[in-house]
């Protein structure tokens, strides 16, 4: 009821009339057995029947001439109750104004208070200085989960339970145009999931110039911007990984540069919370890469890299088989006691992380390229480049 189109009907006192009057008439919850046509959006009360319900009170319904927005060509468009009808007033001062209108959900209540507090101290702003010139706030984000994600951390960083405050939380975003235009109107449905959400918020917490790398990698290495200009314009592949419940291992470190990007402890938090690795688990991936580390250190800067590459180029799983033949090879001239793997762990290690054997091995394939990244990046860095036809299997 703040639409525009009110003109110079669109005064605070008769904002504020119109409120009060859509209050008043909100109906009693009907009866579950009551036959009476019921509000569409809620469908506990009777439709509002004293005023056409558009767009101009509704986001993303038609207008008069655009019957086919509403079921059955409704002449009085949407079905839509008082109460549904009033709350939807109030929703501009708790929705951020990106590129497009971007409402947060979130439940319990109580934490949505907290991510629109900033839209509400904004619009109490907004309505002051407009007051005296045509001021309008923009927060010039292209993409919503950019935005919202940025806003994750920025609230863990302040409250005390840092990224426990996330436990529990259900949160959707609705991003949204409701413009004049015809087929105009559209509307993204983004949920959060909650291993994602406390997944963003411990970075923000622990580790955050280690999440900005791996974020920045979600980018590519095309775009030579800041952090803050890829932020507001570009979607990002980490994001969209996350939020499609895909890997993002390979992100956590950076194979040219032969370092990791951040710390242990955040990619130890990714595995059990999103991935849902068990903790012994990690812990055995993880020795088994102190022991690759504890053989391969002992080569030359040259042998060292060239053994290290057969990982990385590893798509196969017979690859990936034969690496651990080549290093075992190696343990034993290098008269280093104890075999890298037994037969047990072999087979564990190759076949016991997911369903699907072609996708469980490249998880481990990833997690021990970190951890050899993390031990031997000095040598790895330092090491003169080899071509890579100049690469000979030793040993056969």
């Amino acid at each position: 009821m703040a639409n525009p189109s009110m003109a110079k009907k669109r005064s605070p006192e008769n904002i504020s009339k119109n409120l009060k009057e859509l209050y008043k008439a909100i109906p009693e919850v009907l009866d579950p057995s009551s036959k009476e046509r019921r509000c569409i959006i809620c469908g506990r009360r009777k439709p509002y029947e004293k005023e056409d319900v558009y767009r101009s009170i509704f986001p993303l319904l038609g207008t008069g001439g655009m019957l086919n927005f509403f079921p059955a060509a409704n002449l009085h468009g949407g079905d839509i109750c008082a109460h549904c009808l009033f709350l939807v007033q109030l929703m501009p001062v708790v929705a951020y104004n990106l590129s497009k209108v971007l409402v947060i959900h979130a439940y319990p209540y109580e934490k949505m208070l907290k991510l629109c507090e900033e839209s509400f101290s904004r619009a109490k702003e907004e309505f002051l200085l407009s007051k005296d010139n045509d001021f309008e706030y923009n927060l010039d984000f292209k993409k919503a989960e950019n935005f919202f994600f940025k806003k994750i951390i920025d609230i863990t960083r302040k409250v005390e339970t840092g990224s426990k405050f996330w436990k529990d939380i259900s949160i959707t975003l609705y991003y949204f145009i409701n413009g004049n235009k015809s087929g105009s109107q559209d509307i993204d449905i983004i949920h959060i999931p909650n291993s994602v959400l406390r997944f963003i918020a411990f970075a923000g917490e622990v580790d955050i110039k280690g999440w900005k790398n791996i974020v920045k990698r979600g980018w590519g290495t095309s775009k030579k911007k800041s952090f803050e200009e890829l932020e507001k314009k570009y979607s990002n592949e980490v994001y969209q990984r996350l939020l499609n419940d895909e890997n993002i291992l390979e992100f956590f470190y950076d194979k040219q540069e032969k370092k990791v990007n951040c710390k242990w402890n955040l990619l130890k938090f990714y595995c059990l919370e999103v991935l849902k690795l068990e903790e012994k688990v990690l812990s055995f991936i993880k020795e088994v890469g102190d022991r690759i580390v504890e053989t391969i250190e002992k080569l030359e800067d040259n042998k060292l890299k060239q053994v290290v590459r057969e990982l990385e180029n590893s798509t196969k799983l017979y690859q990936f088989e034969n690496f651990f033949v080549r290093v075992e090879k190696i343990r034993q001239q290098k008269g280093i006691p104890n075999p890298l793997l037994t037969f047990e762990e072999f087979a564990r290690l190759l076949t016991s992380y997911g369903e699907d054997i072609n996708m469980s091995w490249k998880v481990v394939k990833n997690l021990l390229l970190f951890r050899i990244y993390e031990k031997l990046h000095d040598r790895l860095s330092s090491s003169s480049e080899l071509e890579e036809d100049s690469f000979e299997y030793e040993g056969g």
